[in-house]
């Protein structure tokens, strides 16, 4: 019964449940102390940043626990709380850096300038764990300044209240955002070289060019405010924390360098050509990396390691290293855009030549085996886990004797004890256990939760699992960077989806994976081979393949392999096996891929595809796999003419699976609007009745609105049509709706309903609209105003148009037989419509000159006659044209002598109305 009091103080405090209680964690690391809050998810925050402190406000009732950080680290003197904020004092001249990873929000102190940590041939910099020390070259770059971890695409980091802002140099190019989200411009000449790669948690950009920069118009993008541009002397060098799924792509246009934050999984062109890297056998052996139009080879200091890295600038898009590549005493990292080294002894030496880049040795020799850089052994690869290798009764027993150490060690003293049983357990295949050992050791001992290797076991076991929001700590940028947490991070990648992103990293890291027992081996290997195969890397597939042997769990890989090949029979077998089997993930994907196959090479057509694919629906439900399938059925139906299936295949979708409801919406608008083109007019208008709500707000759904409504009236159905247009519009907004509002006036008014057509036009009126659809709209009101006789307000308002509403006045005022008006208002337009080339008359243009001089001719106005005879009788010259515009500026009879002219006159009116006609039918013209 001593639980009941406790019991009870819990069932009286309901809010305790609910409170979010967010632990503080510290620690130091080179150039800045670090804080961190544990927020388990994104809060929305405020920050004031003054010269001696940083102030964060958190929603109302948060609870921070500031207990981690009762010895703040470097360059920060004090952590305390007041309300709801918390105050962070800084030491002076140190400057706070916020951002997020994940939902976790991070202040780093970065050290004050003139104290940052310098790389020297004296002070070699930190060396990664597994890798042989390596001097730093004595010629050392400017050092880059240390950058926070990526944040989460698409914004980096908020923006703060109030930022301390420096002031550009005078002269300094200005960088600017585009209206195309995610992208900026650099104003650089066209001789100007960029090379582009990540490392860590940041994107690097190279420019060869020394031209300072001015940031300031990027001040609230949402990508690219954290962009930061450091000086090399002739060279720039731009920082951008950037989340690991997002890279930066490079494009040049007259006006500069575009850059563009981009995922590579959605755009084809981030992917590159590689640039081939061959090896120059001599008395020096080099290696030849062959680009086109190289630029400059750029040394900067690289923010992982410390050691020299060499950047090689191109002028030209699209030239990439793929995969990373690594050698005794250099390795190539994977780039964006251009070639990189980075050096691990100090006679590396990188050069631009006439047809790419040399990689060789100031003094002596380097080791270049490319083959040996192709797939680096297990052993030279470097390590952040110690899972044994042995058979599995040794790891067993090895696993008693820890578990018996563990019984009789203290609580505080069983971290090491449970970390080695964490690696033994997973080296057997057995996630779960593993990460409950985890869990364990994070219960008894306060430093598990701060042991990076600790976390990183827990995440690869999570993954292991299949729990996958667990397993994302493998991303946490405290993780020391290894080769061996690369791939499980590439792993993770893979698990999420996106094996387009994670089949170069899972290349490079074969040779680890294939180090690890035949247990947790057997378990990994499926995955990253459908994770290359998906990607199309067939060429690392078939190594994993051949390496593997002929397990069971590899067979769909093998196929796949196959399909690429183009052996379409081999393909179609294994898929089939594999359907027969008892795998029901590898069973359901088989089926599909071999319907797919069947229906590329036209065994099937898009009817009969979607029947079969919408029966393997039942083969694997209740994941991301069936919506997936869902949407190829949606689409395959789409194509065999079936739209309303289609959208009712994706609605069902929408309510069985709400939280993919953003990622159905386009394919539902999509085959809405087929439907809405494919079905008869009365069952399209049915359709749009029972869906109003799916019409895409944009000009495709106006245009298809539109389509239907001309449809509607060409079966004489105006009302019908006029009302579904009034319905869409007030569905609208802006343009599409000022533009559906104007065609249903334009039905109203040829209806003869001008004060319906008026009120069509007040209800879809907004604004600002383009100037061509104001324009029309503001004629067809005064053609409605003038039909009412409201002719000064239809006056009024084409006067206001200028030249643009002059050809709409004058058909007013010839209807109100105003002739004189009428053609002072048509020679107005004509001035403003009229080209000034003489031959570049067209029919309605010829049109327009006879419609005037009929005009002056029924006002009797000689002068004008005169003037528009001497003006336009030279563009006029081609028959029946010539003779209408010479008959109508005729000057008038005046005697008995001009009776000859009147009798040629009168034969050329016989003529006309049968040349004209002749024109019209488009027949020949008899001269």
């Amino acid at each position: 019964m001593r639980w009941a009091p406790l019991l009870a103080m819990l069932l009286m405090a309901p809010g305790a449940w609910a409170q979010e209680i967010v632990g503080v964690r510290v620690g130091n690391h080179p150039g800045h102390g670090r804080i961190v809050f544990d927020w388990r998810t994104a809060p929305d925050y405020r920050m004031q940043q003054g010269e001696d402190a940083v102030v964060l406000q958190f929603p109302a009732g948060a609870a921070i626990n500031l207990d981690g950080a009762r010895r703040p680290p470097r360059n920060i003197l004090d952590v305390t709380a007041a309300g709801d904020a918390v105050r962070i004092g800084l030491r002076p001249g140190a400057r706070a850096r916020v951002f997020r990873v994940g939902p976790k929000l991070v202040v780093d102190a970065m050290d004050p300038v003139a104290e940052r940590p310098v790389p020297s041939a004296q002070a070699a910099p930190p060396q990664r764990r597994g890798r042989a020390p390596e001097a730093v070259a004595a010629a050392s770059p400017a050092v880059a300044t240390p950058m926070p971890p990526p944040a989460s695409m698409p914004a980096p980091a908020p923006v703060p209240l109030a930022a301390p802002v420096a002031l550009p140099q005078p002269g300094a190019l200005p960088v600017r955002p585009l209206a195309q989200r995610g992208a900026i411009l650099l104003p650089y000449p066209p001789t100007t070289g960029l090379a582009i790669l990540r490392r860590g948690g940041q994107v690097l950009a190279l420019f060869d060019s020394g031209e300072p920069l001015n940031l300031s118009a990027l001040r609230d993008d949402p990508i690219f405010a954290a962009l930061e541009a450091e000086a090399l002397g002739g060279a720039t060098l731009l920082r951008l924390p950037l989340a690991s799924s997002g890279q930066l792509r490079a494009r040049r246009e007259a006006t500069g360098w575009i850059l563009q934050a981009v995922r590579p999984a959605d755009d084809a062109e981030a992917a590159g050509r590689a640039i081939p890297v061959e090896a120059e056998d001599g008395a020096a052996p080099r290696l030849v990396l062959r680009a086109r139009q190289p630029g400059r080879v750029v040394p900067v200091t690289d923010p992982e390691s410390g050691l020299p890295l060499l950047l090689g600038t191109l002028r030209e898009i699209g030239q990439v290293m793929p995969v990373a590549r690594r050698l005794p005493e250099l390795d190539l990292p994977q780039t964006m855009l251009g070639a990189a080294v980075l050096a691990r002894a100090d006679r590396v030496v990188m050069q631009a030549t006439g047809s790419g880049f040399l990689i060789g040795a100031g003094t002596g020799s380097l080791a270049l085996d490319l083959a040996a850089a192709e797939m680096p052994t297990a052993a030279s690869m470097t390590r952040s886990f110690e899972f044994p290798r042995m058979a599995p009764a040794q790891m067993l027993e090895r696993l008693r004797a820890l578990q018996a150490s563990i019984g009789a060690a203290p609580s505080l003293g069983r971290l090491p004890l449970r970390r080695a049983a964490t690696e033994i357990l997973l080296a057997l295949g057995l996630p779960q256990e593993a990460q409950a050992m985890t869990e364990l050791a994070k219960s008894e001992d306060p430093q598990a939760a701060r042991d990076a290797r600790l976390t990183a076991l827990g995440g690869a076991a999570a993954l292991l699992a299949g729990r996958l929001p667990q397993a994302v700590v493998l991303r946490q940028p405290e993780l020391p960077d290894s080769d061996e947490l690369n791939l499980w991070r590439m792993l993770l990648l893979a698990a999420e989806g996106q094996a387009g992103l994670a089949a170069p990293g899972l290349a490079a890291s074969l040779p680890v994976l294939f180090d690890y027992a035949e247990a947790l081996r057997s378990r990994l290997l499926p995955l990253a081979a459908q994770a290359l195969a998906e990607a199309g890397a067939t060429e690392s597939l078939r190594q994993l393949l051949d390496q593997a042997g002929p397990l069971p769990e590899l067979a769909l890989p093998r196929a796949m392999l196959a399909e690429a090949g183009g052996d379409t029979a081999a393909a179609l077998a294994g898929y089939d096996e594999i359907a027969r089997g008892r795998d029901r993930l590898a069973r359901a994907r088989a089926l599909r891929r071999a319907i797919e196959l069947r229906l590329t090479t036209q065994q099937i057509d898009a009817g009969q595809a979607a029947r079969a694919l919408e029966a393997t629906l039942f083969a694997w439900r209740g994941d991301a796999e069936e919506v997936v399938t869902r949407m190829r059925v949606a689409e395959l139906r789409r194509g065999a003419r079936d739209a309303r299936g289609a959208l009712a295949l994706l609605r069902e979708t929408e309510a069985l699976f709400p939280g993919h409801a953003a990622a159905l919406r386009p394919a539902i608008g999509a085959a809405f609007l087929a439907a809405l083109e494919q079905e008869p007019p009365i069952g399209a208008v049915a359709l749009f009745d029972a869906y109003p709500e799916l019409l895409p707000h944009d000009a495709v759904g106006e245009a298809a609105i539109l389509q239907l409504a001309d449809r509607l009236v060409a079966l004489d159905l105006t009302e019908r049509a006029a009302l579904l247009l009034g319905q869409a519009a007030l569905r609208n907004t802006g343009a599409a709706r000022a533009g559906l509002g104007l065609r249903q006036a334009a039905l109203r008014l040829a209806e003869g309903d001008a004060g319906a057509a008026l009120s069509a036009l007040h209800d879809s009126a907004v604004q600002p609209l383009p100037d061509a659809l104001a324009r029309d709209r503001t004629i067809l009101a005064a053609r409605a105003q003038a039909r009412l006789g409201r002719m000064e307000e239809a006056v009024a308002g084409l006067d206001a148009l200028g030249p643009a509403g002059a050809e709409a006045l004058a058909e007013l005022l010839a209807d109100r037989q105003d002739w004189p008006a009428a053609a002072a208002a048509l020679a107005n337009y004509l001035r403003f419509a009229l080209p000034a080339a003489p031959a570049s008359l067209d029919t309605a243009h010829r049109q327009l000159l006879l419609r005037q001089a009929a005009m002056l001719v029924l006002a009797g106005d000689e002068a004008g006659l005169a003037a528009l005879r001497t003006d336009h009788a030279p563009r006029m010259t081609e028959e029946p044209w010539g003779a209408a515009l010479a008959l109508l500026t005729a000057e008038q009879l005046r005697g008995l002598a001009d009776l000859p002219r009147l009798q040629r006159e009168m034969s050329l009116f016989r003529t006309i109305p049968a040349r004209l006609e002749a024109l019209r039918a488009g027949g020949p013209v008899t001269r």
